[in-house]
């Protein structure tokens, strides 16, 4: 039955539209594969774009991912190629041609998009409508402004705003950020940060000498 309603709804839809939704490689956060969300992390309708079944993403603890969203995970099926960066394959009118003495499963087979890995740490702030592109890693304590693209490397407690991404300002100075890397307070126990959530509301340099080992 399911079927059927597919077919009947692809002679009102069209063939166009169902080649649109084949090139929607985009999952819900929540829902994508390869993908792993720290504790209390949360997403109001953030994206994963993922081409290549082993790319990987990573979220840290405590983030804070805004609406629209974007983690582009690889870079899909047009870097396969030294010469184009078009995605042949993808839009052949004609299926059936041979490359060479080779069927064209064959030669796509040994053609795969490149896996990447992407991760974010802990308690991270992700503005929305920002993009990450593959490959990056997003420090602890890092803001991601709204509309920012990130293209590299964040270091931990930076500000990064603007296309592509650049650091604004770093939040501390490097001696309170050392400090604050040597309390991770995302990895006390949840019990901890409860009965202590009174102390994330003070102000840095007395929160740094309560818990500073």
């Amino acid at each position: 039955m399911k079927q059927f309603l597919r077919k009947i709804a692809w002679v009102f839809l069209g063939k166009g539209y169902l080649d649109f939704l084949r090139g929607q490689n985009k999952t819900y956060l929540h829902q994508a594969k390869n993908v792993t969300i720290g504790y209390k992390t949360y997403h109001n309708g953030a994206f994963v774009w993922q081409w290549h079944q082993n790319s990987q993403l990573e979220i840290g603890k405590y983030c804070s991912i805004a609406n629209d969203v974007h983690f582009i995970l690889d870079s899909g099926h047009h870097m396969l190629s030294e010469v184009t960066s078009y995605p042949h394959f993808n839009h052949l009118v004609n299926k059936d041609l041979p490359i060479g003495n080779r069927t064209q499963s064959d030669f796509k087979r040994n053609i795969q998009t490149e896996e990447s890995k992407t991760i974010i740490g802990s308690d991270v702030w992700i503005g929305m409508n920002a993009i990450i592109l593959p490959n990056v890693k997003i420090g602890d304590g890092t803001t991601i402004l709204a509309g920012t693209v990130v293209t590299k490397d964040v270091p931990d407690y930076a500000v990064l705003g603007g296309i592509p991404g650049a650091i604004v300002k770093m939040k501390y100075d490097l001696d309170t950020i050392d400090k604050m890397k040597k309390i991770e307070w995302w990895n006390w126990s949840p019990q901890k940060v409860e009965e202590n959530v009174g102390d994330f509301y003070i102000p840095i340099h007395d929160f740094i000498i309560k818990w500073q080992k």
